[in-house]
């Protein structure tokens, strides 16, 4: 045999074990699928087609993005592969690609969630083994999904010795909390998918968090109101104030807002300003429309609460990123030490809330 035959003979045979490298995948749906607002079997979008259907078209398209979204499962496995499939390997220049398009794994350890890994892409197509050598205890594993990627397949796998099966709904507390907002909100500019607030808060509180944040799109559309007026949230979160114009939050965030307390009255509102953009300390033209977008959003607040002042929180923009100035990657998205600041203000107001 030469050695061309040689190395076409261990090519063949190395990708043939790589096949059947003794391990039993599992797609996804078959296990326990968190953070979307609907019950779904064959997709990872945020929002079903016909909740899509009369919103802005922008927003339909980052609703098909994964943010948000949880596999959970328990398994006693010593290793842990996933496979999984992207319609479009992106890039955005102030987010990192693991964030974009990668996956984090956690595991419930000593009564609290421990990030074990991360799974780094490489393509629309990834394979990663994601953890090894582990000590064969059962345990319980999240896998948060892509923020800005649309996915369109994934497995879990593990060793064909081990078991692997969904979690039980009754593990974590079955409240939603629905979290309408902006690019801040869907992930913009956390280092990897688990670092998100709403996942942050989904963690730490043990509650199912749907993100509902759409980049650059957040702008209180009454349409929006309709549809999250039909998903039983136990608390709505609105942190949709950096998109709109003054104007436009005039306009609509009453009416907005309205809706939502006349269509779920027992169903607590928490009102979040923007964020104070770092540029705002710099650029006055930015500043005064900071100002005036929380204003207008402060207006509302004061009119509901003195209508019925039962059920309603307001956040204001100082109590979000700290005062350092060091919470941002391009002075306005936040790092992850911006959305641990965040997520500490949120949690509180929710608590309250709850």
């Amino acid at each position: 045999m030469n050695k061309y035959c040689i190395l076409l003979f261990v090519l063949l045979t190395s990708s043939q074990i790589f096949a059947q490298d003794g391990f039993k995948y599992t797609d996804g749906h078959l296990l326990n699928l968190r953070g979307s607002s609907f019950a779904s079997e064959d997709d990872y979008n945020r929002l079903d087609s016909v909740q899509r259907l009369p919103l802005p078209a922008r927003v339909q398209e980052l609703a098909q993005n994964s943010s948000g979204l949880t596999i959970n499962f328990e398994t006693n496995a010593k290793s842990i592969r996933v496979k999984w499939e992207l319609e479009k390997l992106l890039t955005i220049w102030n987010m990192t690609p693991v964030a974009i398009n990668g996956l984090d794994l956690y595991a419930f350890e000593n009564n609290k969630w421990q990030y074990v890994a991360s799974a780094r892409p490489t393509g629309e197509k990834n394979r990663v083994l994601m953890v090894d050598q582990l000590d064969g205890r059962s345990r319980k594993y999240r896998l948060h999904l892509p923020l800005y990627s649309k996915l369109n397949k994934l497995e879990v796998g593990v060793p064909d010795s081990s078991t692997i099966k969904a979690w039980t709904q009754s593990f974590t507390d079955k409240r939603k909390v629905v979290i309408y907002g902006s690019s801040i909100t869907q992930g913009a500019s956390a280092s990897r998918p688990g670092m998100a607030y709403p996942s942050i808060i989904s963690r730490k509180m043990g509650l199912e968090v749907i993100n509902l944040g759409f980049s650059g799109s957040g702008k209180m559309e009454f349409d929006m109101a309709k549809t999250l007026a039909k998903i039983p949230a136990a608390v709505y979160v609105l942190d949709c104030v950096p998109n709109p114009s003054p104007q436009q939050i005039k306009e609509r965030s009453y009416v907005f807002i309205k809706y939502l307390r006349i269509q779920k009255p027992q169903t607590p509102i928490i009102m979040i300003e923007s964020v104070y953009r770092e540029t705002a300390y710099w650029n006055s033209k930015t500043k005064s429309m900071v100002e005036q977008q929380n204003q207008e959003f402060r207006n509302t607040f004061d009119k509901l609460h003195a209508e019925n002042p039962k059920g309603i929180y307001y956040i204001k923009s100082a109590k979000l990123m700290g005062t350092d100035h060091e919470a941002t990657v391009d002075g306005t998205h936040l790092t992850d030490l911006g959305f641990m600041r965040i997520s500490e203000t949120v949690m509180k107001y929710l608590k309250k809330a709850l």
